[in-house]
């Protein structure tokens, strides 16, 4: 039977390795948890989900950090309902993280956005270029050639919004052919841990 300092410590090692697997992999980009799944809800109360790039993380604050154009649907749906969540998972390793929270959106012209903007390479500001996400094109080549033919390396920064989100909530789950494992961690709003236990799968 594992006591109760043997279970604390292997909680706190499992929350301890989910953030240093996602700070490492915003470097790695053939890595499964720099995909992450945001989901919001619309004002209709649709959920709605997309794949987004992991830019950065805090283990501090227990934050994650996307990028996107000011233009998308999600931007508008987060910024009437700013409530989300955010999931991941790993085939290699069966390892799925599901975090609850609520997101900060840091405008075109917000000293935070005017920063972030200012680290991309020239490539990733292109994707700012061209028309709203989700416009429909007469031909599906319509945007590399706009791509292709940009020079202004400002070109996109009005488009160009920061998606901070907060943990409240984070959701480990491993998937095993003996027994499934789930463990639950609670943050305050400064990132400090409230809670942790196992939880059936």
């Amino acid at each position: 039977m594992i006591g109760a300092k043997e279970v604390e410590m292997t909680l706190t090692q499992i929350e301890r390795s989910v953030w240093e697997t996602l700070q490492a992999d915003v470097q790695r980009p053939g890595s499964s948890f720099r995909y992450l799944n945001l989901c919001s809800v619309d004002h209709a109360l649709t959920p709605k989900a997309r794949i987004v790039v992991l830019r950065k993380v805090d283990p501090k604050r227990r934050s994650l950090e996307f990028h996107t154009d000011t233009r998308s649907p999600k931007w508008r749906e987060l910024t009437g309902n700013p409530s989300a969540t955010v999931l991941g998972y790993c085939p290699e390793t069966r390892l799925q993280y599901r975090f609850e929270g609520h997101v900060t959106l840091f405008e075109p012209t917000s000293d935070y956005a005017v920063s972030s903007w200012s680290a991309l390479p020239f490539h990733t500001r292109n994707t700012y270029v061209g028309g709203p996400p989700g416009d429909e094109l007469p031909e599906p080549h319509t945007t590399k050639e706009i791509l292709l033919g940009n020079t202004d390396s400002q070109q996109g920064h009005d488009r160009f919004g920061v998606i901070v989100f907060s943990v409240a909530l984070l959701d480990w789950f491993k998937l095993s052919r003996e027994s499934n494992i789930r463990a639950q961690f609670g943050y305050d709003e400064n990132g400090e841990i409230l809670s942790r236990s196992w939880v059936n799968p």
